[in-house]
């Protein structure tokens, strides 16, 4: 009986011990599984983290390509605009070096005018005018070699002379005509003649009942 006590007691301290030993591996592996748990949300986070990290840099990317086709196109139509501009340039230069072509002709028509009209009126005993730059804008004409007296002389604008208009007063309106005299001979007049050149200055003189005749301001 004593026997059996005994071998009783030994079962049941080593049923304690497994229970002990069972209980206690329970625990370790509920721990385990906790830090597994644990683990497993970092790394979750860590994934969504990581995902949108993906996402902005896709995005970023988007919009970097964006912005390089954007400045693609602003290269074309700049270098567009400064073709254009070029263009424009050269026209600007050939419509310049066309109108300065045209000046002279035109000055060289009116020096040709001058020439031939005062030879006419040397051989046909006109009188003779002369008109001298004073002031800007101002002239002098100046009358001699005819009749004592000239009760009616008419100064005009010569085209192509580029005299824009004629005015004996300051308060006058330029005109294309300037009516003057009487005018002795030796005696002399100053007017007033806005120009965009003085150096080709001309104007027409009609001394009744002479032919008119272009004098040359010099």
């Amino acid at each position: 009986m004593i026997a059996l006590a005994v071998i009783a007691a030994v079962v049941a301290m080593c049923a304690v011990a497994v229970s002990l030993w069972q209980a206690r591996e329970a625990k370790h592996a509920q721990d385990a599984a906790k830090k597994s748990h644990e683990a497993a949300t970092r790394a979750q986070e860590e994934a969504q983290a990581a995902r949108k990290a993906v996402e902005q840099a896709t995005a970023s990317a988007f919009q970097a390509k964006n912005v390089a086709e954007e400045a693609k196109k602003a290269a074309a139509k700049a270098e567009e605009a400064v073709g254009k501009a070029a263009e424009a340039a050269t026209a600007s230069r050939m419509l310049a070096d066309e109108a300065q072509v045209i000046a002279q002709q035109m000055t060289a028509q009116v020096n040709g005018l001058v020439e031939v009209i005062a030879a006419r009126g040397s051989r046909s005993g006109m009188p003779t005018f002369a008109i001298t730059p004073g002031a800007p804008d101002e002239f002098r004409l100046s009358y001699f070699g005819g009749p004592a007296v000239i009760e009616q002389l008419t100064v005009s604008v010569v085209p192509g002379s580029r005299v824009l208009g004629l005015s004996q007063y300051d308060d006058e309106p330029p005109v294309e005509h300037l009516e003057v005299g009487p005018l002795h001979n030796g005696s002399a007049i100053t007017f007033r003649a806005a120009t965009g050149q003085r150096a080709s200055a001309v104007f027409q003189v009609r001394a009744e009942p002479w032919e008119p005749i272009v004098v040359r301001a010099e």
